[in-house]
């Protein structure tokens, strides 16, 4: 049985071959060669080489059985295809998602993401937004376009229809749309400023985890703007000019400033003081359309504390930018 997935913005000028070992980790790098010459392994129906790199909207097709490689994978598959939704579970499904609704056009949805929640599953993830999604409206469910951390809360855009998904995505893929994370640091990244450095995807022992590397890396630039400096936890603003997968997280870990709760990249570091929850201190705050409607989600509870134990105030704005088209003709 073949099996193809669709390249998404975080992945976005990253190497076939990465995306397919993190795909599929059985498969070693020579089979994975050998399958591309073989015409095994295509790209929107043609041959590439390992080095060839993706981009968002692309097909990346496996004519061949994966299930020998990811097992996994082939029963997360067929669990989605032969899911058999109950009217109680549906309605759950709807609730939830209602609940965590902040914003909304005839052409999107916008809710606040709890942190804890992964918007995709993966191996041994099945608790989910792409299936909460499908469970509670199945096929007229609301579309992904975008991601965000498992660990990250806050905004995340769905499209109401085919048409508003393929626009909303290419937004999101040209750098139309204006995101801004709210976040505190251990330490003081300084006043201002830009970190462009290069990141890429790596396997260590089975754990997926992402780098700086400026061999291999694809290009990331973050700013940051630091809204209160203290003696040791700072607040900070974030803006991602690329949307890569833990951009913000590694780079301002490689900074030496690491965000709060961020066992990942900071280690013990990430757990200054027992005063602070132990849990990611990263929110995607705002986001603006390119009609220059913006979008706030309300910061969680555990970052409301945090701000309060330093002794400062959580923002609620952001200078505005005018753009041109009205907020109710973004999709017209």
């Amino acid at each position: 049985m073949g099996y193809v997935f669709t390249i998404n913005q975080d992945d976005s000028d990253v190497r076939l071959d990465r995306v397919i070992r993190r795909e599929f980790p059985a498969l070693k790098q020579g089979q994975i060669e050998k399958l591309l010459r073989q015409g095994k392994i295509r790209v929107d129906s043609e041959k590439v080489k390992a080095g060839f790199r993706v981009h968002s909207g692309q097909k990346i097709e496996f004519k061949f059985d994966v299930s020998a490689y990811n097992e996994e994978k082939k029963e997360h598959e067929k669990t989605y295809i032969a899911l058999q939704v109950t009217a109680s579970a549906k309605k759950k499904a709807v609730q939830q998602i209602e609940s965590w609704m902040i914003d909304e056009s005839a052409d999107w949805i916008a809710i606040n993401k709890p942190a804890g929640i992964a918007v995709q599953g993966g191996s041994g993830t099945t608790h989910h937004i792409d299936r909460l999604l499908l469970e509670g409206f199945g096929d007229a469910r609301p579309r992904l376009v975008h991601r965000i951390d498992k660990d990250t809360s806050g905004i995340l855009l769905l499209a109401k229809t085919q048409k508003s998904a393929r626009l909303l995505t290419g937004f999101f893929k040209d750098q139309e749309i204006k995101k801004t994370y709210l976040a505190f640091c251990i330490g003081n990244p300084g006043h201002r400023g830009e970190i462009s450095e290069p990141i890429a995807k790596i396997m260590k022992k089975g754990i997926e985890k992402v780098e700086v590397d400026r061999q291999e890396g694809v290009h990331a630039t973050t700013l940051f703007d630091c809204l209160f400096a203290g003696d040791t936890i700072s607040m900070v603003r974030l803006t991602p000019l690329t949307g890569r997968t833990h951009q913000l997280r590694v780079h301002m870990a490689f900074h030496q400033t690491p965000l709060l709760g961020d066992g990942k990249y900071a280690g013990a570091k990430a757990h200054p003081a027992s005063e602070f929850a132990r849990m990611l201190h990263l929110h995607a705050h705002f986001l603006r359309l390119p009609d220059g409607h913006l979008i706030t989600a309300k910061v969680p509870e555990h970052m409301q504390q945090a701000a309060t134990i330093i002794g400062t105030a959580i923002p609620d704005t952001l200078p505005y930018q005018p753009h041109n088209q009205p907020h109710n003709q973004l999709l017209a």
